[in-house]
């Protein structure tokens, strides 16, 4: 039985795979997603991604979020085999304003949940690969945000993403 979280990942691959695609970014991105996930049970990312270019460029974005059944509620041993639910929500600049639409999933475990992450971080980076090598407008480095830690360990951040 296909689960509708792979109707999501499926989505976004359609974008990323797009022959047309010609801009990418990630706008929130989690380092240490698994970690994250494992203590607060909710974890997410955003893509900007341009189709085209000049006047007719599309440009779209989507943020992902999961969250599992009963995060933030109660007392947890951990969130590893808690079902949840995918919320994927799209966002299509028109020249009117912004288009939205709302995909959501459920996923049975934290494997399940984050072997979609996976699919769509691989895909992400190797069009973000192709698009590098082509060079272009708009390559190049942001600036990253400043983050500052002192006295935690690297290993024991979870909240500095």
């Amino acid at each position: 039985m296909q689960r509708a979280g792979s109707r999501i990942v499926r989505e976004i691959l359609r974008y990323l795979e797009d022959e047309g695609l010609t801009g990418l970014a990630t706008l929130r991105h989690y380092p240490m997603e698994k970690r994250i996930y494992a203590r607060f049970g909710r974890c997410g990312f955003a893509l900007d991604m341009q189709l085209g270019s000049g006047q007719g460029a599309r440009r779209v974005s989507v943020l992902v979020e999961a969250v599992a059944r009963g995060s933030g509620r109660g007392k947890k041993k951990g969130y590893e085999k808690a079902p949840g639910t995918i919320t994927a929500l799209f966002a299509e600049v028109e020249r009117d304003g912004i288009k939205y639409r709302t995909m959501r999933g459920q996923y049975r475990d934290m494997n399940e949940l984050f072997s979609y992450v996976e699919e769509v971080r691989a895909a992400f980076y190797r069009r973000y690969n192709e698009l590098r090598m082509r060079g272009g407008e708009g390559m190049g480095r942001v600036e990253a945000e400043v983050f500052h830690s002192v006295g935690i360990k690297e290993p024991d951040l979870y909240l500095g993403v």
